[in-house]
């Protein structure tokens, strides 16, 4: 059980969902980390917790209930029917804010997790998964932050059946991020009410080729698995000089490139002696259309969440 004055500590990987054609079902997990560190204080109630934070939108971290991770703690402990205290919270964020790249997933993720650990661990993985996903509303970030990897996974009746498989440790992921934020309920918005059969069809047998690019660790189907008709093509519309970024990634070597979640991040696959050419390529791409942007090369997470 909960130590006072202990120091706990989480770390939870960046996530990158859909990968083309697995819309919201498809997630998996990137080598970049937020890390939450948590004192909890006897008498100090959850929603009065100091918040203090480094890095990535340090200056836009709300406090008190506003708090995701605070949120995500109040509503594990109810589940649990528990009580646990407030306390000081420092936060050290790697992951952008409103990019595409599972911030909002990490966040509720680590509530989740430190609640359990605070209370014992009365919640297995799955449990945590469950309770992550039915907060955000699909599993295709919370199911890799949770769980690393190359993640498969569906909601029905609020719960989560997930599948995780490990990603080639020789293939890099190339993460091009320009300056500015695309909320996804933005993103969703711009998506049609229905499909016709025939793009049905083809995201079905693009995502057996994306499985399959990963199982059989064989990169050149991820050009057919990242060709998607259900929501790439309406979103691109919406990230400035996205098309060329693309065209680009792929014209410097590599494997396949697409949409990072709901954007405005683009991600990248490609070996590792081609990803900084890859990357510098992807950020000419957005300048093209007067956007500035930075990249990274992240190796993949194979383990999810954890205590540190």
């Amino acid at each position: 059980m909960m130590t006072e004055n202990k120091t706990y500590i989480v770390r939870v990987p960046a996530t990158t969902a859909n990968i083309g054609s697995g819309f919201d079902t498809l997630g998996m997990s990137l080598g970049l980390y937020n890390v939450v560190q948590f004192v909890p204080e006897e008498g100090r109630e959850l929603k009065d917790t100091v918040i203090r934070a480094e890095g990535e939108g340090a200056d836009q971290i709300p406090s008190g209930m506003d708090n995701m991770i605070i949120q995500a703690m109040a509503e594990t402990a109810q589940k649990a029917g528990k009580e646990i205290p407030g306390g000081s919270m420092y936060l050290i964020n790697r992951i952008p804010f409103a990019r595409g790249l599972g911030s909002s997933s990490a966040a509720l993720a680590s509530g989740v997790f430190l609640a359990n650990l605070l209370m014992g661990e009365p919640f297995d993985r799955k449990e945590i998964l469950n309770i992550t996903a039915e907060m955000e509303g699909h599993p295709d970030n919370a199911a890799p932050a949770i769980l690393g990897g190359f993640c498969m996974a569906l909601l029905k009746d609020g719960h989560v059946t997930a599948e995780s498989i490990d990603i080639p440790s020789h293939w890099k992921a190339v993460v091009t991020i320009p300056d500015f934020e695309l909320h996804t309920e933005k993103a969703r918005a711009v998506l049609p009410k229905t499909y016709s059969r025939s793009d049905a069809v083809h995201n079905i047998g693009a995502v057996s080729f994306l499985m399959a690019a990963f199982m059989y660790q064989k990169p050149e189907y991820l050009k057919f698995g990242l060709d998607d008709c259900i929501h790439v093509p309406y979103r691109l519309d919406l990230i400035p000089g996205s098309s060329q970024v693309i065209a680009n990634a792929m014209y410097s070597g590599a494997y396949g490139a697409t949409i990072s979640g709901s954007g405005p991040t683009i991600i990248a696959f490609a070996p590792a002696e081609k990803a900084h050419m890859v990357g510098e390529a992807m950020v000419d791409g957005f300048r093209s259309a007067k956007m500035t942007a930075r990249y990274l090369v992240l190796d993949f997470d194979q383990n999810g969440i954890m205590a540190v």
